[in-house]
């Protein structure tokens, strides 16, 4: 008896373990492999905070439902139709992969950082011209859509990425543009998450209103040497997903980041199934959009 109880306790850890490394693997797949250490330690680091964030939230809960982009629009109050988008390759990008590349490197540095960066060339670090064939790419995609309102990070890649991958309900006037610099990348510490200030952005995206930010320079960014924590990341996405819920729009695209939207989906987010957490706790590829239908709703808990 003994035997056996062994071998099913075996057998029990052996197909936990299968589930973990499953879990994992999903999270993972769009990870480069330069960067897959660092983003697997972000996403344990966001999961964690996801107690902490609904403790804030309180009675409301904010459910997310993986959908297809042809889905119906919800006709309930407390839910929207939102398409989530991560921005195109950016120069930041191709910086880090050539850095970590080098077998030389330490394992720790990166080539934005005021000691390896000190003038500022990959500050707010704009598309590559990959990044910006990934953006074109979601056109017909986009094409087929009708939203009521972009959404965009005041970061230049981010708001790229949406300008164009909506080009053509944008210049034809059928699409406002908002900046929220809710949806900002997590910042410090590196010039490329330092946004340019308001007045430049303007010039450069004259269709995007920025009425709603208040800050002429980067708010998050401070002396440069402290990087936000994913816990007030996660706290800073739980406001996105408030503010969101408050705009009038049910069909919304939001062009925002890798670690903002990692903690929308892995620190604000609940799920009504399991496919549905392990399809959207995983990580954004670069030019990669998600359609998703979210519900605010109060717990009687």
């Amino acid at each position: 008896p003994v035997f056996f109880v062994q071998r099913k306790m075996a057998g029990t850890v052996g197909t936990l373990l299968s589930y973990l490394v499953s879990r994992v693997d999903d999270e993972l797949a769009n990870v480069q492999p330069h960067e897959r250490q660092s983003v697997g330690r972000h996403l344990k680091a966001l999961q964690e905070a996801h107690p902490h964030v609904q403790q804030r939230l309180g009675s409301r809960v904010i459910r997310a439902e993986h959908a297809a982009d042809g889905a119906p629009l919800p006709t309930a109050s407390n839910t929207k139709k939102i398409h989530f988008i991560r921005h195109g390759q950016g120069f930041h990008n191709a910086a880090q992969q050539a850095w970590r590349s080098d077998p030389n490197w330490d394992g720790k540095s990166e080539p934005y950082t005021l000691d390896t960066d000190p003038e500022y060339k990959l500050i707010d670090a704009q598309l590559t011209p990959k990044g910006e064939a990934e953006a074109i790419a979601l056109r017909p995609r986009a094409n087929r859509l009708t939203p009521q309102v972009m959404i965009v990070s005041p970061m230049r890649r981010a708001t790229q990425t949406g300008l164009l991958a909506f080009d053509e309900h944008v210049s034809r006037g059928r699409l406002p543009v908002v900046s929220c610099e809710l949806a900002h990348e997590i910042s410090g510490k590196h010039t490329c998450d330092k946004r340019l200030p308001i007045a430049d952005l303007k010039r450069a995206f004259p269709v995007v209103d920025y009425s709603d930010i208040s800050s002429e320079n980067d708010p998050f960014w401070g002396d440069g040497l402290r990087r936000e924590t994913m816990a007030e990341l996660a706290d800073r996405a739980a406001e996105l997903m408030l503010w969101l819920k408050d705009r009038k729009e049910n069909h919304i695209v939001v062009a925002a980041h890798s670690a903002l939207l990692a903690a929308v989906f892995n620190s604000v987010m609940t799920y009504g199934t399991k496919a549905d957490q392990r399809a959207l706790r995983a990580w954004f590829a670069t030019g990669e959009m998600r359609t998703v239908i979210v519900s605010w709703h109060e717990s009687s808990v």
